[in-house]
């Protein structure tokens, strides 16, 4: 699989497992869908402000698995975006630096 596949294939799957755990936040602690959202971004940025937390047990629960796999899914999210900015960014320079010498 060539990296830009696997870039939207990364892309695909981190956007269903938020939008899975925007949803199940929303089930499970009954907050409305954008404190969900904020709650899964500030989780899986690794950023904690403490502001919304889990009250039930099964949300405690939840939000272990959910931040163990996030955090790991997000890092490999962006290191695969960098990976491939770099390796666009480093094989443009290269074409013309390429087409200099030709010329």
């Amino acid at each position: 699989m060539n990296l830009h596949k696997k870039v939207i294939f990364a892309v695909t799957i981190f956007l269903i497992f938020l939008l899975g755990g925007i949803f199940a936040y929303s089930f499970i602690e009954g907050w409305n869908y954008l404190d969900s959202a904020y709650f899964i971004v500030v989780t899986v940025a690794t950023i904690g402000y403490g502001d919304f937390v889990p009250q039930t047990n099964i949300g405690k629960i939840f939000t272990i698995f959910f931040s163990f796999f996030g955090i790991g899914m997000a890092f490999y999210f962006f290191s695969l975006i960098g990976k491939y900015l770099y390796k666009k960014t480093f094989q443009n320079e290269l074409k013309k630096h390429h087409e200099k010498l030709i010329k």
